[in-house]
């Protein structure tokens, strides 16, 4: 059957216009389809596991903001939360016949394995090594001036002052924020040194929250300190920060690689069990009621917020699973539904790497990295200005 001259795609969690690949495809296909019309639709994404109320709530900004840009460019943009993009189509069905239906993909560095499959390698050193050529550039926004009006539709069926993450989820602020972190502040230039902070919103770059809602492209992010170092020379925070980056890469690939296993309890290792199913224990914890006031502060923060610091969530874990031994998948469960920047892949990779079941070299035969809380608070919280704003 002829389609009616409409172009779906569907965003699959991607809600930005800069690049995205498949809406260059997409808005190519409509010019070249006589009365060719362009639709988003913003389903639920088919992998997507958990989203828990901090993130639906910057979900929500990002797709507001896309829609009235959208809308400026006569092009729809159909929200349905509950359903996948097939369900979705198939409930339009009655009023909607598309000549072609595109989807976007997730924001990587590489549109394809950085190292073939047959050997991508367990540990990060090794993928970083690895690597047989560069990340790919980012595309710009495409032109969607002159396209056809919609059709008309039938109806489609803040955040806590204290948190150091207190910006919009939408595509317009991720790249003002880039902007200011790259070039607008010291912050890349210090981020080796301050990454590890506890309050504040600079001394991180506050970049995943926009990536695991895909509201800001990672290979935007990677363009950016490219200039950076071309303007400014390449320094430790730059190259750290592409780190981060790979890091983030290398277990997007990993999950990729190791398929059901990555999220087993036993992880890439295949480590028998280790653990104590206390629920009573675990109810407690994510009560911010764990026993120790440097892990319940950490809680609390999250609980309020959905955001917490890199070395924030290392503490947690280990505490999770050293101290009070429970099973580290139930902490990644709950980290993935309040986590404001959750994403399935990065969130148990490092998770299984701090259980002794995933890909931090030492626990390879040995035991999962343990932190000492007394030192770390010396370190990173002296004057107890975060465990007093959270307790």
């Amino acid at each position: 059957m002829a389609g009616d001259g409409t172009i779906v795609l569907a965003l699959e969690g991607q809600l930005r216009l800069d690049d995205q690949p498949a809406l260059h495809q997409a808005v190519e296909q409509a010019r070249r389809t006589p009365g060719g019309r362009l639709l988003m639709l913003a389903g639920r994404p088919q992998a997507q596991r958990l989203r828990g109320p901090h993130q639906r709530r910057l979900e929500a900004q990002a797709l507001a903001s896309m829609r009235t840009r959208l809308a400026a460019a006569h092009v729809p943009l159909l929200h349905t939360p509950q359903h996948t993009t097939a369900a979705a189509l198939a409930s339009l069905r009655s009023e909607l016949a598309p000549t072609a239906v595109l989807a976007c993909t997730e924001s990587r560095l590489f549109a394809d394995w950085p190292i073939p499959p047959e050997r991508f390698p367990r540990v990060f050193a090794d993928f970083r090594r690895g690597l047989e050529r560069q990340p790919e550039a980012p595309l710009p926004p495409p032109d969607l001036a002159g396209l056809e009006p919609p059709q008309p539709m039938g109806a489609a069926a803040g955040g806590d002052p204290r948190s150091a993450f207190p910006f919009s989820g939408d595509e317009p602020t991720a790249l003002a924020r880039l902007q200011h972190y790259v070039f607008g502040s010291d912050g890349l230039r210090t981020y080796k040194d301050t990454r590890n902070g506890l309050v504040g919103t600079e001394f991180s770059s506050k970049f995943s929250p926009f990536l695991a809602i895909g509201s800001l492209s990672v290979r935007r992010i990677w363009q950016e300190l490219l200039r950076y170092q071309e303007l400014r020379g390449a320094d430790e925070g730059s190259e750290w920060m592409k780190q981060e980056l790979l890091w983030r890469e290398f277990f997007l690939w990993s999950e990729q690689q190791h398929g059901p296993a990555f999220h087993a309890p036993g992880g890439i290792q295949n480590r028998p069990p280790d653990w104590k199913e206390d629920r009573e224990r675990f109810a407690r914890w994510t009560r911010g009621d764990g026993g120790h006031p440097l892990i319940d502060a950490q809680l609390n923060e999250l609980r309020a917020t959905g955001y917490l610091s890199n070395r924030g969530r290392q503490w947690v874990a280990s505490h999770f699973v050293n101290e009070l031994r429970l099973p580290w998948t139930w902490g990644a469960r709950f980290f993935e539904w309040m986590l404001i920047d959750a994403h399935p892949a990065v969130n148990t990779g490092n998770w299984a790497y701090l259980a002794g079941v995933g890909s931090d070299p030492r626990s390879f035969g040995g035991s999962p990295r343990r932190f000492d809380l007394e030192r770390q608070v010396g370190l990173y919280d002296p004057e107890q200005t975060h465990c007093r704003r959270w307790s």
